[in-house]
């Protein structure tokens, strides 16, 4: 269910639109989150989760996951409710980073 998966700089990592298997934790590098090729954010921080949207919400990808550097992925795939038995610190995770960008996105529309 878990493994490690180099990506090449400006490799594509998922597409926009494909059908979710699972999520991704950098281990190293960056990647970048791209829709109709604008860059939306990037990730550089070990342990970030990407692409787990889709996965939980049962829905196709919404974004283009590309490597920015060479970097090492967790590449974790599943059904979501296998993956929060099997991996329950990994849920710990998704909660957090979900937390994290909701507050982020909140600072960043107070703003505007």
């Amino acid at each position: 269910m878990a493994k490690i998966k180099f990506y090449k700089k400006d490799e594509v990592i998922a597409s926009e639109g494909e059908r979710p298997k699972g999520f991704f934790e950098l281990v190293d590098g960056k990647v970048g989150i791209f829709k109709k090729n604008i860059k939306l954010s990037e990730f550089s921080k070990p342990g970030d989760i990407v692409g787990e949207m889709s996965l939980i919400l049962k829905r196709p990808r919404t974004a283009t996951i590309k490597a920015l550097t060479d970097c090492n992925i967790l590449v974790i795939e599943g059904d979501l409710d296998d993956l929060v038995k099997q991996y329950p610190e990994m849920s710990k995770k998704l909660i957090k980073a979900l937390a994290e960008r909701l507050a982020a996105a909140t600072e960043e529309r107070v703003k505007l």
